[in-house]
């Protein structure tokens, strides 16, 4: 498939959310009547509703303007290729949220024949895991070309077969700092009091998801990362555990280079289709491609020292496996 036709393909599967939304409003108006499903206590049927106009006009909004920036993103010839599949991938899950927002209550709404009879059942799942639909047109669009394959760079002295070599760098991302505190705020002022209030069903959950949220986001505040015979290791000091390993010997290389958040998926740490990251700013950091080329990137000040241990290491290892079947 040309490289045209797979861009189409992939801007055809970024109108699918916004073109289900429309096709699937016009077809239902006349069925729904006035109201939609759009509360679930449990798995069994809806306990509130909305206007069935209100629901389809704001997921449609979103759904269309999510479509709209990520064909206005493909279509500007600055950004990367590399930025253009990362903003397929959050406009297309975008859209697919919006989408899966209307569909699920406004197809259980129909089939039930009012929203008091719209039971959610295994529906929880399709709207969990709607958000994952920005894959389609991520793995649609085309790849960025391969540039030039060079040497992987490494010490100027060789390790000798008695020498290794270790590099440590210990890290403080107020990024993390700033959001954990955030929702910790959050569920300070607005859940904390609900629950006290005698509000269990509207403040509990969303008390539980903020806090493991914040939680999650204090992994990333202090990172102490590590390379040496092991491979690289990234563990955090705060919560005392292991945030990424990569053994040595599943290291084909690794680079220095400038890191673009877009390229990535944006700040934090990102997962995205074979690839992985932990970008903390714009500027230098270090990718590393496993065996199985996948790519892990991390943002440093001064990448080009533990890059250049990490390939000489791995140099090291690969000679001594070939001395010894030899």
């Amino acid at each position: 498939m040309s490289v045209r036709m797979r861009w189409a393909g992939a801007l055809v599967a970024l109108v699918v959310p916004a073109l289900a939304i429309g096709v699937s409003g016009l077809l239902w108006r006349s069925i729904l009547g006035g109201q939609v499903a759009s509360h679930w206590s449990d798995l069994g049927g809806a306990d509130d509703s909305l206007s069935a106009s209100i629901v389809f006009a704001a997921t449609l909004s979103v759904a269309v303007a999510s479509t709209v920036c990520g064909v206005v993103l493909v279509l500007l010839p600055q950004p990367s290729i590399r930025v253009k599949r990362a903003g397929l991938f959050w406009s297309g899950s975008v859209g697919a949220v919006a989408a899966g927002s209307w569909l699920v209550p406004a197809g259980l709404t129909v089939q039930a024949g009012s929203p008091d009879g719209a039971v959610l059942g295994g529906w929880v799942v399709v709207l969990a895991v709607v958000i994952l639909y920005g894959v389609v047109p991520y793995l649609i669009a085309p790849a960025a070309p391969e540039g030039v394959i060079r040497e992987p760079a490494t010490l100027a002295a060789p390790l000798r077969a008695t020498e290794t070599g270790a590099w440590v760098r210990t890290i403080t991302a107020r990024l993390f700092l700033y959001c954990a505190l955030l929702l910790i705020a959050i569920a300070i002022v607005v859940e904390v009091p609900l629950v006290l209030l005698g509000e269990p069903a509207a403040g509990t959950l969303p008390l539980v998801i903020l806090v493991v949220a914040a939680i999650g986001l204090a992994a990333f505040i202090r990172v102490r990362i590590t390379v040496d015979w092991r491979g690289l290791r990234i563990v955090s000091l705060l919560l005392r555990i292991p945030l990424k390993r990569i053994p040595l010997d599943r290291i084909r290389r690794a680079d220095a280079a400038d890191l673009n958040p877009g390229e990535w998926g944006g700040w934090g740490y990102r997962i995205l289709p074979g690839r992985s990251a932990l970008i903390l700013r714009r500027g230098p950091g270090m990718i590393v491609t496993t065996t199985d080329d996948r790519q892990f990137a991390l943002t440093l000040r001064d990448p080009e020292v533990p890059v250049r241990l990490l390939n000489t290491l791995r140099a090291s290892v690969s000679e001594a496996g070939e001395r010894a079947g030899s």
